[in-house]
């Protein structure tokens, strides 16, 4: 990654422990009901993961360091324009209250119409599967339609 780069910074609080809300983010089963049509995911480190939203997009990256119920942090593979350009999302999980704040930190943004055009597009994707991660966990429905282009 280059000279510059770029964080993206968002916290969500949910009514549900750290444990439940590490599964809905390392868990096959959980991913698809909030933000994925597939995924293929070994909570472990070093493990290789695949995640597909629909025919034709998918990623996969590496599952870089897990600390159960409290941390996951992953490569995250983008492509634009056939590019591919490699980040890094850290997910953490802690307690407040009766329930837990889950933390994004997304890194490694870096100059450039396409790094701005990528950072714009990730930091409204996670706004978007967040919310819809809220609404499942607190009604247990799934926001997604199929007219959406996150």
């Amino acid at each position: 990654m280059g000279s510059t780069s770029h964080t993206i910074e968002q916290a969500y609080y949910f009514d549900s422990s750290p444990e439940k809300m590490f599964k809905y983010f390392t868990s096959r089963k959980k991913l698809v009901k909030w933000f994925l049509s597939d995924a293929e995911i070994t909570p472990k480190a070093g493990s290789k993961y695949k995640f597909t939203w629909s025919p034709g997009s998918s990623q996969t990256g590496v599952v870089e360091k897990v600390v159960p119920d409290k941390s996951l942090v992953m490569t995250w593979p983008n492509v634009v324009k056939g590019k591919e350009y490699r980040t890094k999302v850290t997910f953490t999980f802690a307690k407040k209250g009766k329930g837990t704040v889950v933390s994004i930190k997304h890194v490694g943004f870096e100059d450039g119409d396409d790094w701005r055009w990528l950072y714009g597009a990730v930091q409204a994707g996670w706004a978007y599967f967040m919310t819809n991660l809220k609404s499942v966990v607190a009604n247990g429905e799934d926001l997604r339609s199929k007219h959406d282009d996150p």
